[in-house]
């Protein structure tokens, strides 16, 4: 990639079409502890945690997990700043990673400024294994963290963990208000709204059942079905709720209200 396009390129994973924020030393000051937070959540989590700082145009911070690292250091990416986003990417979905986060800063700044945190957008796409010549196919999530004093977008929280299917760049928006999930149409570059995923009786109840504690096993037992069928359950609900893990379902349904 030239000089040329690595500049349009990072200047459209950026920005959408509306203002960065501007943001004070005192706005900065009353942040800090989130990131002692965020380290503290990283320990519990394979998942890798980054901050984006939409004011400063960097990161503000970057868990040691390893999956977002491709093999570097958590010094070695914070130093690099947002080019490392477009150096990992696969270079056939770069272009359509920069169209996806551009709608989505434009879907999330026409949203009342009241409801703005309250929006996350996730995907799956590629980046570099430490591996030579080697992808992996990651789950992308991302929400607003913190908002600038004018309401604009400012902090934005980002996790990576293992896709949990093999759709690429499906990007989804949905929101804990709301139980509408809007797709974004590459083709079309347009959001297109779709219906909540509905889910059957025995998703809920392993759902249900895992929140309890119960392990696969015993989930089995209690709904007369194989583990096999528990598994395939469980993978359901990865798929319709844009998660990667059962912890990550349990806390998603539960936000959109279905059980």
């Amino acid at each position: 990639m030239s000089d040329n396009d690595r500049t349009a390129s990072m200047s459209g994973l950026l920005v959408g079409n509306e203002p960065l924020a501007k943001v004070s030393d005192v706005e900065y000051s009353k942040v800090q502890s989130y990131f002692e937070m965020l380290d503290a959540v990283s320990r519990l989590t394979y998942q890798s945690i980054y901050v984006m700082d939409y004011c400063k145009m960097n990161f503000l911070y970057v868990s040691d997990n390893p999956i977002f690292l491709c093999g570097s250091s958590r010094e070695e990416v914070m130093a690099k700043g947002f080019d490392f986003l477009i150096e990992q990417c696969k270079p056939e979905e770069v272009h359509a990673l920069i169209e996806i986060n551009r709608a989505s800063l434009d879907f999330i700044h026409h949203l009342p400024v009241s409801e703005r945190t309250r929006y996350s957008v996730s995907y799956n796409y590629h980046i570099r294994s430490p591996r030579m010549g080697e992808w992996r196919l990651v789950h992308h999530k991302r929400t607003p963290l913190a908002l600038s004093d004018a309401g604009e977008l400012w902090l934005i929280l980002c996790s990576i963990d293992w896709a949990p299917d093999d759709s690429i760049l499906r990007a989804a928006v949905t929101s804990e208000i709301s139980s509408k999930v809007w797709y974004y149409d590459l083709d079309t570059k347009t959001w297109k709204e779709s219906p909540q995923e509905i889910l059957t009786d025995l998703e809920k109840a392993v759902l249900i059942l895992s929140n309890r504690g119960f392990t696969m096993n015993e989930i089995a037992d209690a709904i007369f079905k194989s583990v096999d069928s528990v598994k395939g359950y469980r993978k359901s609900l990865f798929v319709k709720l844009g998660v990667s893990n059962i912890t990550e379902a349990i806390a998603c349904a539960k936000a959109r209200r279905l059980v």
